[in-house]
């Protein structure tokens, strides 16, 4: 495995332009806190670890004195993160963490040398051991002591070179930190606490960021050294153990390692089950706008009809499988649409004669600055749960999504329809800072990214946006805050309210109406598959029936021609009985014989007698099986008819299905899911069901009317409506501390303007604080595979539904504690190891309790994994990158190729054969190979902005980015250079896969083929070419690059048109 050459921090703080520490900012690492305890005094002693929380306030309060006092704060209570510093990590660490700190402390090894990131210039360095508050305080109180006289200083003058140089500083108030007066911290300290060998103590560490003054308070954000959840994680407890969850965080908490298998439903097993939850009355009345050329298709549309079906009035968590190029994001828009038009319908619904009335009379007074006390007025219910919000792991995921949903690009072939609209387009271009065609979303989080929308949602650009290079003078651009300010000169009439919920109205009883067409279709569709699955059975009845009916008529002719003989029997018998009456001898005859004549007559005639009583039970008895034939024939004969008046029926009910369906093919071409019309699988995945034009425009509509409503009903809402987003701005721009119930409402309010909103984990819980359980309506995760299963914890705790979205076939979460101490710490408090975060995501977590989903193979292939809901239709490579991608992580038969025509491209996919040596995973020769691989593409005219450059090595990163340096520039290498972490959920025309590694690295060459994910994501990158440079004898008998060597054409290094030639230089 690539050795982690990353480094860390002991401690950190932040210090403003001149050189003052910046309030709060200074930062304690638990890390280092527990190694030091490690060594004392040491596991063995009671609480051993239950001290960080005061230690690290006291270390934040003993600095905070060197920070400068401000106008504005003289004479005010200190209130600031030293207070509740203690909130950071936990204040007891159980008995757990002695295992995990023994077993991790190896494993940290030398990774103590110190690098932070902060606002402005910010020094670190190790602060360890049991008394760092007090530590830190000595320091601070030798700064502050006034320097002894002259006199009193002689026995002094054998102090160090470093320490004479003293800084110049005011005549009073704390010092100016200089690198000398740092570099002595760290020193002394080290050696106070007797650990610079121990830990290899590096210096100080310094990094400078030039910021505006408003921004320096942002300082206290910066801390990168503990967990931004941690505190969040124990509130969680705490209402886990107080039973304050909703059924989302309950079942994915839940203590199972699968749901059962029975609830299962396997939607590639059993299709019927897709096509009858994808019927017309189960798509939402709104879609996102785009072209009505690129709808949905069926597992996209399955996934938004389960979505918004089952979570209709409910709550809970719902599973998407999303593999790579699936249109995760367009399902999720989709998604967005539905909710806003429910909301809307939930507008209407409540026949208010005024936006006015949509609030109630509770309220609660907040000061939102000095001379101002905003009144925040309750929201009804109704219009409450239809909050959004979208988190992720990562900075750039969380923004890719805010920034599409509401750019130009979301709405291709809609543009003019959704500008039309005008949900404060050009407001939202404002915000998003390019072309927008509506305030859909909002780019939330860190504290940087909040100061930010509120400067330009609320307060506008009084300069504007110059899209218009020959204009003179660019148009203003009003914020909220002056938009609603209009809408108080001009108030809403009722009439104009009555006139915007009866356009709403009127879209939406067309959209119903076309949908009660379709239904009629969709059920001749489900009738139809019915009746066709009964016929089979129906023939069979019936033809059971038929043989069962002759064959009862066969038993019966043959009981009936016994029964004849039977009675000719009789016959016979009865006159041979006559016959011998008549022979009977006289009293004479008798007496002439002794009697022996009647004797022998009398017998013979008993004989007879007996053989007619014999005939007769046999006739009698035929008579009754007779009978009983007859009922038997009467009743199979009944049974017979009864099953060929249903087969008649059936047969009939399918022709007159098949006629109706023929008609509804012909109005609606190709997008009836009607399983036998599809000559395969891929082809029916491929079907948009009842997306027809006319269908999906009217969709459209419906949504953008429901944007209309929306504005209408915030501009008519003013006079309520404003105060409570003048209260959301100053929560979002200074983290105002209000009671939970007026905070919600203020945040409900922001979301009835502003649908959306993006935050990545580590921020969600500072952005939401105050915000308890199921305090807003949706949770969207996506890209849940590079999410730790803790890491979502805060949202679906605040959230009634929960979407979570991504791969687990796709790169895992990258977690920075050694796994060594992830096991201890599980094994020590008895925890299920799928909850180990090194080995699983939010998203493997999420798709265990998922109903709807489908199985796929385990990277050791002895076994199958269920995921979530898939994505199936892969639109974004061509046929080559998708095979590969396919074959080595979905077993080869999940995604469908969909990927349209895109033309001609320059160049051919190749691994470029490549044989050099090296002492790390940089190969220099895979650099000269690099770079005119390079100059070709941009030889065939295919522009730097198309290129990506990645690779499973950082060091191999790093000379790759030197040879793109030169060959493209500094901008190029910067920003489409990068290790593979870096491009998912990207896309680019050509991927340039160098993998680098030695010869001799064979465990790094290892590592990147234990799974297929990372080959995965660089493979799925390359929408059109995908080159690969590497030592293809190496790399080929690896687990999963033997299928990219066997697929991709070979070009030998230096032949194939690559001249071996000298890089290079600068």
């Amino acid at each position: 495995m690539e050795s982690d050459d990353s480094q860390t921090a002991m401690f950190a703080f932040t210090l403003d332009s001149e050189g003052y520490l910046v309030e709060d900012s200074a930062a304690l690492s638990a890390c280092a806190w527990a190694i030091s305890r490690l060594q004392d005094p040491g596991p063995e002693a009671p609480g051993w670890l239950e001290r960080f929380r005061s230690e690290e306030e006291s270390f934040i309060t003993a600095l905070n004195r060197l920070v400068p006092p401000k106008p504005d704060r003289l004479g005010s209570a200190g209130n600031g993160r030293a207070a509740t510093a203690g909130n950071t990590v936990l204040g007891q660490v159980k008995g757990a963490a002695i295992d995990a700190v023994s077993t991790g402390a190896k494993a940290a090894g030398d990774a103590v040398e110190v690098t932070t990131r902060a606002a402005l210039t910010t020094v670190a360095g190790p602060i360890i051991g049991g008394i760092a508050g007090a530590a830190a305080g000595t320091f601070v109180e030798k700064l502050l002591t006034p320097p002894p006289s002259k006199s009193e200083s002689k026995p002094e003058a054998a102090a160090t070179a470093r320490d004479q140089q003293k800084p110049e500083q005011p005549s009073s108030g704390p010092p100016r930190m200089t690198p000398q007066l740092v570099h002595a911290f760290v020193t002394r300290l080290g050696q106070a606490f007797g650990v610079t060998e121990l830990l290899k103590i590096d210096g100080v560490r310094v990094k400078c960021v030039q910021i505006h003054k408003r921004a320096a308070d942002e300082a206290s954000e910066q801390n990168f050294l503990n967990s931004f959840i941690t505190d969040d994680l124990l509130r969680i407890e705490d209402a886990v153990r107080g039973g304050d969850v909703g059924a989302g965080i309950d079942s994915y908490l839940a203590d199972k390692v699968s749901s059962p298998v029975g609830n299962r439903v396997d939607v590639r097993a059993f299709p019927g089950e897709v096509v009858a939850r994808v019927a017309p009355n189960r798509i939402p009345g709104g879609r996102w706008p785009t072209s009505i050329d690129r709808p949905l298709v069926t597992s996209q549309q399955f996934a938004v009809n389960e979505i918004m079906g089952e979570f209709g009035s409910a709550s809970g968590v719902f599973a998407v499988n999303g593999p790579p190029g699936t249109g995760k994001t367009t399902m999720l828009r989709d998604v967005l649409a539905a909710i806003v038009v429910d909301r809307a319908q939930r507008i209407v619904d409540l026949r208010l004669a005024h936006p006015t009335d949509a609030f109630t009379e509770t309220t609660d007074r907040v000061a939102v600055r000095p001379k101002y006390t905003a009144t925040v007025r309750w929201l009804r219910p109704e219009l409450t749960g239809s909050e959004i919000v979208v988190a992720t792991a990562g900075n750039k995921a969380a923004a890719n999504i805010t920034a599409e949903i509401p750019g130009i690009g979301a709405v291709r072939g809609a543009e003019e329809a959704a500008c039309d609209a005008d949900y404060f387009t050009e407001l939202a271009s404002n915000v998003l800072g390019a072309d927008a065609w509506g305030l859909i979303a909002a780019k939330l989080g860190k504290r940087s990214n909040r100061t930010a929308f509120v400067k330009h949602f609320w307060w506008g650009d009084p300069a504007g946006r110059d899209n218009e290079p020959d204009r003179e003078q660019p148009e203003p651009i009003k914020g909220m805050r002056e938009i609603l300010d209009d809408a108080a000169a001009q108030p809403l009439t009722a009439d104009i309210w009555a006139e915007a919920v009866r356009r709403f109205k009127e879209v939406r009883a067309e959209v119903d109406r076309l949908t009660v067409e379709r239904q009629q279709a969709a059920e001749a569709i489900a009738r139809i598959t019915q009746r066709c699955a009964e016929l089979t059975g129906l023939r069979a009845a019936a033809d059971a029936a038929r043989a069962e009916t002759a064959r009862l008529t066969a038993d019966l002719s043959a009981a009936q021609a016994r029964l004849a003989d039977a009675e000719e029997g009789v016959n016979r018998a009865t006159i041979e009985c006559d016959e011998h009456a008549k022979r009977q001898p006289n009293f004479w005859v008798c007496l002439s014989t002794v009697f022996r004549a009647g004797r022998e007559w009398h017998k013979k005639a008993d004989k007879l007698g007996r053989a007619l009583d014999n005939a007769k039970g046999v006739a009698h008895r035929l008579r009754s099986a007779i009978g009983r034939h007859k009922a038997a024939v009467d009743r199979v004969s009944t049974v017979q008819r009864r099953h060929e008046v249903a087969l008649d029926d059936a047969t009939r009910e399918i022709a007159a299905l098949e006629s109706q369906l023929a008609q509804a093919r012909a109005q609606w071409p190709e997008r009836l899911p009607y399983r036998p019309d599809f000559a395969t699988e891929d082809e029916f995945q491929l079907c948009a069901p009842w997306a027809d034009a006319v269908y999906t425009d009217a969709r459209n509509r419906l949504f953008l009317e429901a944007l209309r409503l929306h504005k209408t009903f915030i501009l008519g809402a003013e006079p309520r409506l404003r105060d409570n987003l003048d209260v959301a701005m100053a929560v979002l721009r200074e983290g105002l501390r209000l009671p939970a119930a007026t905070l919600r409402t203020a945040w409900q309010s922001f979301f009835l303007v502003v649908p959306v909103v993006s935050t990545t984990f580590a921020s969600l819980p500072r952005l939401f604080r105050g915000l308890g359980r199921e305090a807003f309506g949706w949770l969207f995760i996506d890209e849940a595979d590079q999410a730790t299963p803790q890491q979502a914890l805060g949202g679906i705790w605040r959230a009634r539904r929960s979407v979570i979205v991504g791969d687990p076939q796709q790169l895992e979460p990258i977690v920075s504690l050694p796994l060594s101490a992830q096991h201890a710490l599980r094994r020590n408090n008895q925890v299920n190891e799928h909850w180990t975060p090194e080995n699983t995501s939010a998203q493997r977590i999420a798709d265990r309790s998922a109903r709807f989903g489908t199985s796929l193979p385990e990277p050791d292939g002895n076994d199958r994994v269920w995921v979530g809901a898939p994505l199936r239709v892969h639109r974004r490579c061509d046929r080559l990158m998708f095979g590969i991608s396919n074959d080595i992580a979905y077993g080869g038969d999940l995604m469908i190729y969909g990927t349209p025509d895109n033309g001609n491209y320059p160049g051919r996919n190749a691994w470029i054969d490549v044989r050099g040596s090296s002492n790390d995973n940089w190969v220099p020769e895979e650099g000269k190979a690099l770079s005119y691989l390079m100059e070709e593409l941009k030889r065939d005219g295919v522009a730097p902005e198309e290129i990506r450059v990645i690779s499973p090595f950082r060091d191999a990163v790093r000379g790759a980015e030197e040879v793109a340096r030169h060959r493209l520039g500094w901008s190029f290498a910067k920003g489409n250079v990068g290790t593979v972490h870096t491009v998912q959920g990207q896309e680019s025309n050509v991927i340039i896969l160098v993998l680098g590694s030695a010869p001799r690295k064979i465990r790094a060459r290892e590592w990147a083929a234990e799974t297929p994910n990372l080959l995965n994501v660089a493979v799925s990158r390359a929408k059109r070419r995908l080159y690969v440079i590497g030592n293809r004898t190496l790399w080929q008998h690896q687990r999963y690059f033997d299928t990219l060597a066997a697929r991709l054409p070979v070009r030998a290094w230096p032949a194939d048109g690559l001249a071996d030639e000298a890089l290079p230089t600068g």
